[in-house]
């Protein structure tokens, strides 16, 4: 494989003509790190334009709630107005089904072949984007179609260009690698900074701010029973020690299932045909073929009748927690321990996954350190810990 090309900060390419880079994502909502991730792209790879694209119905998220489309819309044009050789495509937002970035794809390449130009497309992606790319819908198509664009992120480790030569042997050259300014946002972070009226300086440009504003977006409606995980935290019992509300799109400070008594009494049968230890052991093994990091298996036993053991682990993306957790659902299924429950989304930074005696949980890494489970359940044996 060639050598990662990057390009000096402050030295911009020169423009290649004709040149296009394509940055999707469901920009919920439009922020500072897809802004520098697109500047960057298009500053050191010297594109033409750079074309941002938000998804209407984003494959991988269709379990979870996100803004409508036209408002995601809005967000992306008012964030790249006034920005040179940066513009927004509703591509996506009108045409029906998946939206797959190979098809988008498809679709401009057609439109540079019918004006008498040979495509020179670049998708841009993240260091987590980009290593999960086999897993997208045809990504061998995909790569013939486009080179791949893939800037570093923020408290993540380097593209792992090695894993991308074993998935596609001889794809190497379609791969480059930039830099692009450390800028590190959570778009759940702004969501709930904004349903609770906060101000977002340093999070989204002003443009972006301004309509989050003027339209109220992500704030809750006074009529709401069940709060998203950007209401306002209600403080009344149901509320953790940590200001977080306990609901079914918010883990209990205990990290516990929020399931009743009669639910708890099956559960906890649900794989006693293996002993919970030798379970959490296999789910341990699953994580780690989906490289979850800092995996650490808790003994519960003695301490609570709801389960017996705890697995935590992270993702460094919301992309690789939905991985983790499928993973380790499928892997236990093809061996007839199945779970009794699912609670939480990717999008909300934490996944919870009740085997009955064993209860896993996958987070990001700030998530992970915002419930601090290892230090509530701190009685409890580590039996093992995966680095």
């Amino acid at each position: 494989m060639r050598p990662a090309v990057r390009t000096p900060p402050g030295h911009p390419a020169p423009i290649r003509p004709g040149s296009i880079g394509i940055l999707g994502g469901t920009f919920d909502p439009f922020h500072f790190g897809h802004l520098g991730l697109a500047r960057a792209a298009r500053d050191r790879l010297g594109l033409e334009r750079v074309i941002l694209v938000p998804a209407a119905d984003p494959p991988h998220k269709r379990d979870r709630r996100h803004s409508p489309a036209e408002a995601r819309m809005a967000l992306v044009e008012a964030g790249v107005a006034a920005e040179d050789r940066l513009e927004a495509s509703r591509i996506e937002l009108d045409r029906s089904g998946p939206s797959y970035s190979v098809d988008t794809l498809e679709v401009i390449a057609a439109a540079e072949r019918a004006a008498g130009r040979e495509p020179d497309i670049t998708l841009v992606l993240s260091a987590d984007a980009f290593a999960g790319l086999a897993d997208w819908h045809e990504p061998s198509r995909l790569l013939d179609l486009a080179r791949i664009a893939v800037a570093p992120r923020s408290g993540h480790g380097p593209p792992d260009l090695d894993v991308f030569e074993r998935a596609f042997p001889g794809r190497g050259d379609r791969v480059v690698v930039f830099d692009a300014p450390p800028i590190d946002v959570s778009a759940s972070e702004i969501r709930r900074r904004a349903a609770r009226g906060e101000p977002l300086d340093g999070l989204v440009p002003p443009a972006v701010e301004a309509l989050i504003r003027a339209d109220r977006l992500y704030r809750p409606s006074q009529r709401q029973e069940d709060p998203s995980p950007v209401t306002e935290p209600m403080r009344d019992a149901s509320t953790s020690a940590r200001g977080r509300p306990v609901t079914a799109t918010a883990p209990r400070p205990d990290g516990l299932p929020t399931r009743g008594a009669a639910r708890a009494g099956a559960s906890i049968a649900a794989a006693s045909e293996r002993p919970p230890l030798d379970v959490a052991r296999r789910i341990v093994e699953l994580a780690e073929d989906k490289k979850a990091a800092d995996i650490v298996l808790l003994d519960l036993s003695g301490l609570t009748t709801v389960a017996d053991a705890f697995v935590i682990c992270s993702g460094g993306s919301e992309r690789q927690l939905d991985a983790i957790a499928e993973g380790i659902i499928e892997g236990m299924r093809s061996e007839k321990v199945r779970p009794i429950g699912r609670e939480g989304t990717a999008s909300s930074h934490w996944v919870l996954v009740d085997f009955g005696s064993v209860v896993v949980h996958v987070f990001t890494p700030p998530e992970r350190d915002y419930y601090s489970l290892e230090k509530h359940w701190s009685e409890a044996r580590t039996v093992l810990r995966v680095q």
